[in-house]
């Protein structure tokens, strides 16, 4: 579909098979370098903040080990009422977020950046996408947990797995709750002549 102009060569920082499989949408190839960063939130950071900085420096770290490359790096944090809910870490936690996010709204946000150590260009945007999750019983937020789906995934569920049921409505980019959005990515991928 797309194509991958000659003399510049795109890494994805990003070990998510998530990340990879959206990214792939476009027909384009490139190398997959997972980074290795503290992702621990700063004192007073906002969600939104937090999330572009995360992804920065994903970027910068493949980047400064491959500098003649367009790195791609994201993060994607899911927020309710100005709280970030991370990963669970065990089924207690997931319940406790499933059990905050049913019938609600909240905001998924999904950071990302194009940078290119060796030109000093960078590219990154925040794209906020609005999620309403159907009142869930008890029972189902069980049987869900029982599933192991929720203990990777922030927020407790993956509207592109066994979680997807409990989607009621999207307000914006499906692709950016999954954890990439592939228009803003493709379109600044485009603007910066890296595709064609």
């Amino acid at each position: 579909m797309f194509q991958v102009n000659d003399e510049n060569a795109i890494v994805l920082a990003s070990e998510s098979t998530r990340r990879v499989d959206i990214l792939r949408t476009l027909g384009i190839s490139f190398s997959i370098i997972p980074p290795d960063i503290d992702e621990t939130r700063r004192k007073s950071e906002a969600p939104k903040e937090y999330a572009l900085r995360v992804a920065y420096e994903k970027a910068q770290k493949v980047g400064n080990l491959f500098p003649d490359k367009w790195v791609i790096a994201a993060d994607t944090i899911v927020t309710h009422k100005g709280r970030i809910l991370g990963k669970p870490g065990n089924e207690r936690e997931a319940q406790e977020m499933l059990k905050q996010l049913r019938g609600q709204w909240h905001k998924v946000i999904t950071a990302f950046c194009i940078l290119m150590v060796a030109k000093r260009i960078m590219c990154r945007d925040a794209i906020e996408t609005r999620v309403f999750l159907k009142d869930l019983t008890d029972e189902e937020i069980a049987r869900y947990i029982k599933t192991t789906e929720p203990f990777d995934k922030a927020g407790s569920y993956a509207v592109q797995g066994k979680g997807g049921y409990m989607v009621k409505e999207i307000k914006g980019s499906y692709s950016n709750v999954v954890g990439l959005p592939i228009c803003e990515v493709a379109e600044t991928l485009l603007s910066l002549g890296i595709l064609s």
